[in-house]
């Protein structure tokens, strides 16, 4: 009777391990999104296609909040337009969504309060655009594209040590910076949070990124500023990308829980409580390891990438503990096009992007399993051969 009741215990637990990974939401991220307009007039044919559990989408200006001016009446009313397009949107399947916000050209100004003003003022106009297109949440992306390395503006040593036509800050020290950063992230917390406090936070780097010091204390004081109902969750791009095994999915785990070294202990209980991590994937790397040689030399030896991305995968789902994981790609696409836009590519001797599928046969299946549409599959399969 023990053993039974051993067995029973076993059983249960495999079977809510086993639904914890079917609980993760599949996001995806890239270039090759159809646009607002397009996802109106035919919804239904792409996410036949592509039955992803939610997507990233860009709302007219609204990305840009860490512009140092405020948010026009022009921008606003663009916002407006792009928001009642998406909400025309008849969405059956994508249903965990994300607005898409970034850093970009702007590098933030710690110590300058009228610039996190505007910066504050941006965020909220995000959030609640979030919060009235019932958005999941919203999605950093940290990079500085107008600098190199990207995650230079959130390090400390950046700031104080100069070069590149900067002079040094000799005003402020390392410690500084870091109070700075954190008072900011408080600031922006309180403000968002306050008009969408069941928002998920997610950013592609947060803690993340590459010993961005000054990322980390702004992390912390948003989760210091964040309310119960509220998430905040790490993408840890670069080192998901090169993810390979288990073993490294449990390094990422463990890298965020601890903050990458950068959570404050007094934060600890309520990051456990309401952090995570989202793993990555990038299918360019899988599709083309000759290029993209982060996977290397396992991905050399594997007889089907596909199969070696669906373990990956599979590894994947057993530690995301933010609920979520994020396919993006550059170089190929989920969709073929449409009868009339195939007709458009030939008068102009243009050929349609390749599909994921074509690069890695099967992929749609791994990702998506049951959930693809009956025309989707033949449509998908007649392009792909």
């Amino acid at each position: 009777m023990r053993r039974f009741f051993l067995l029973l215990i076993l059983a249960l637990a495999a079977l809510v391990s086993l639904s914890a990974v079917n609980e993760v939401k599949i996001v995806t991220v890239g270039s090759h999104l159809p646009t607002l307009a397009k996802l109106k007039m035919d919804i239904s044919r792409y996410e036949s296609a592509a039955p992803f559990d939610g997507a990233t989408f860009y709302i007219g200006g609204s990305s840009d909040v860490f512009n140092p001016k405020e948010f026009t009446e022009a921008q606003k009313g663009g916002m407006r337009e792009a928001a009642k397009l998406y909400g025309g949107i008849a969405f059956t399947k994508w249903k965990y969504n994300f607005l898409s916000v970034l850093v970009d050209q702007h590098r933030p100004e710690w110590f300058d309060d009228c610039y996190w003003e505007n910066v504050k003022k941006n965020w909220v106009t995000a959030a609640k655009l979030a919060k009235q297109l019932k958005f999941v949440g919203i999605c950093l992306d940290p990079e500085g594209y107008g600098v190199y390395p990207v995650d230079s503006h959130w390090k400390s040593a950046w700031w104080i040590k100069g070069g590149k036509g900067r002079d040094p800050d000799r005003s402020h020290t390392g410690s500084e910076y870091l109070e700075e950063a954190r008072k900011r992230g408080r600031q922006i917390g309180d403000a968002i949070f306050k008009e969408y406090p069941e928002m998920v936070l997610w950013g592609y780097y947060l803690w993340s990124f590459n010993g961005a010091d000054l990322m980390g204390a702004f992390c912390n004081g948003i989760l210091e500023a964040m309310p119960p109902k509220a998430r905040i969750v790490d993408g840890d791009e670069w080192v998901g990308y090169c993810a390979k095994g288990e073993a490294a999915y449990d390094r990422m785990k463990a890298r965020n829980e601890s903050g990458c070294g950068m959570l404050d202990k007094k934060l600890i209980v309520k990051h456990r409580k309401q952090g995570g991590f989202a793993p990555p994937f990038y299918l360019d790397a899988y599709a083309f390891p000759e290029k993209n040689d982060c996977l290397h030399p396992d991905i050399k030896s594997v007889k089907s990438r596909t199969k070696y991305f669906a373990e990956n995968l599979k590894a994947a789902k057993r530690k995301a503990t933010g609920g979520f994981i994020w396919i993006y790609g550059e170089k190929n696409t989920w969709w073929t096009p449409s009868e009339e836009e195939l007709r458009g590519m030939e008068k102009a001797g243009k050929n349609p992007t390749p599909t994921w599928e074509q690069a890695l046969p099967g992929i749609r299946e791994v990702l998506f399993g049951g959930r693809i549409g009956k025309t989707a599959q033949k449509r998908m399969g007649g392009r792909n051969k």
